[in-house]
């Protein structure tokens, strides 16, 4: 049983992973997008439906006084005029005249008199949700105010300059184009805040950092993510073909990179090392989630193995979903089946299946086994282990991963020593916390985790974006150093 594990696991402080949280807002860029139209074609039905329009008619008048040519005098009866205007104009007896004119029981608009600034003039608007409305109004009100004002204003005159006109266009026009840009960048801002604020309180594995501050326990790899052939010419008919036919990532692989590579010898060197100084030689393989790479990183362990002249068995034990048949893109035929060749009790020598292109010996399965309980329980399914580790120098399981199955734990006490891979910013820390607590209490040497998938920084730990050659840079000292180890 191995003692680093992070049993005195607590909820650390909240950490932002700038690279992590980019990522996640491009990931999920669509439903930003999404909800950023759908807020703005909301705001345009809303707008519609709200949205009145307002039709300006104005006419313009001059203020002189009777007898005078006096530019001061004008000035101080334009002040006079338009401070008192607006009273006039919305006055009872102005009102009535002009709703008797019309036929209307109150005046629909809005009546303005502005003066323009160091001048004896003013302009009269009315605004009214019809141009016709407005224009009406406005005539009504020259025809009958010289009734109102004569009385008020004494020897001040006005001037008609500029006749009012029958409005053609609201003056309140939308923009509608203006207003759904601002309603989407809008959406797209509250969308992409909730969504950061979602992905910063998501407590898993963002980077190594926090896996061993959160987990407390050993860092075996770092798995960085993958593009598949990377590593050969983009624009090459024959890759392109290769590509179409070779989709799994594998060491043995042309399509894969020299970084993915010698990630996984870093980690078989670490794995051998310890395998040596307690005797062992079955290592078991399992994730918290599926999805998180595990059946590659065994099926890659085991092909790196190999190419060190050891003698390899892979055990596909994941019953309920087997996939590293899929991995090695190879037909499981007939009587092969791991749960055929448990079922018959066959001898280790007739179940083993051994793969030319990899150089693996192999126990697969293609199907979903419904009594896979049933199987790892059975005595021949422990023969068969027992005597591949007596003729292999080296037995890698693929369990289920721990979430889906309680089989795993069965399969832990089966095997010497155990490896947890985990995916970044995937599974739950408190999860991962408890695969690590249920692998430890079994028979076998819980050995660390293996972290899946992790993409190349975009930003540095100064929190400035990155150049794509300093990257090249870093992908090239990290490679070094595995090569190194």
């Amino acid at each position: 049983m191995s003692d680093n594990t992070g049993r005195n696991y607590r909820e650390k402080a909240i950490k932002i992973d700038m690279n992590v949280l980019v990522r996640d807002l491009l990931k999920d860029l669509w439903l930003i997008v999404i909800f950023g139209l759908s807020v703005a074609m909301c705001s345009y039905i809303i707008y519609s439906l709200l949205y009145k329009p307002a039709y300006k008619s104005s006419a313009t008048f001059a203020v002189t006084t009777k007898g005078s040519n006096m530019v001061y005098t004008n000035l101080a009866a334009a002040n006079m005029v338009a401070e008192t205007l607006t009273r006039v104009f919305s006055s009872t007896v102005l009102e009535n005249k002009v709703t008797k004119d019309l036929q209307l029981d109150e005046i629909p608009g809005k009546i303005e008199a502005q003066l323009i600034d160091e001048t004896n003039l003013f302009v009269l608007t009315v605004t009214a949700n019809s141009p016709h409305l407005a224009y009406q109004i406005i005539k009504s009100i020259m025809k009958n105010y010289t009734n109102v004002t004569d009385n008020i204003f004494g020897n001040a005159i006005l001037n008609l300059l500029e006749a009012p006109k029958l409005p053609v266009y609201p003056d309140n026009s939308p923009n509608y184009y203006r207003i759904m840009i601002i309603s989407c960048l809008l959406g797209m801002a509250v969308m992409s805040g909730l969504l950061a604020y979602l992905s910063i309180k998501r407590d898993n594995i963002k980077n190594e950092d926090e896996l061993v501050e959160k987990l407390n326990t050993r860092l075996l790899g770092v798995i960085y993510h993958e593009k598949k052939g990377k590593a050969l010419h983009p624009y090459s008919k024959k890759v392109k073909s290769l590509l179409r036919k070779k989709k799994s990532l594998l060491i043995s692989s042309a399509t894969v990179s020299f970084s993915f590579v010698e990630a996984i010898k870093k980690i078989r060197a670490r794995y051998e090392y310890k395998a040596s100084q307690k005797g062992s030689n079955v290592l078991l393989v399992t994730s918290v989630l599926a999805g998180e790479g595990k059946s590659t990183i065994a099926t890659n362990l085991a092909i790196s193995l190999v190419k060190k002249g050891y003698n390899v068995l892979l055990v596909d034990a994941d019953f309920l979903k087997p996939s590293v048949y899929k991995i090695l893109q190879r037909e499981v035929e007939l009587g092969q089946e791991i749960g055929e060749c448990i079922l018959s009790s066959k001898d280790i020598k007739e179940a083993l299946i051994y793969d030319e292109s990899s150089g693996l010996y192999l126990l697969l399965g293609s199907r979903l086994m419904s009594n896979s309980l049933g199987l790892i329980l059975k005595d021949s399914f422990h023969k068969l282990i027992s005597a591949s580790k007596k003729i292999m120098d080296y037995v890698i399981i693929d369990a289920p991963p721990i979430t889906v199955s309680a089989h795993t734990e069965l399969l832990a006490d089966i095997a010497d020593s155990t490896i947890l891979v985990v995916r970044q910013n995937m599974a739950p820390t408190r999860a991962i916390q408890d695969a690590i607590d249920i692998l430890s209490d079994s028979s076998s040497e819980f050995l660390g985790c293996v972290l899946n998938n992790v993409h190349m920084p975009i930003f540095g730990k100064n929190g400035r974006l990155l150049h794509k050659s300093y990257k090249y840079y870093y992908g090239y000292y990290d490679r070094k150093e595995a090569v190194n180890n």
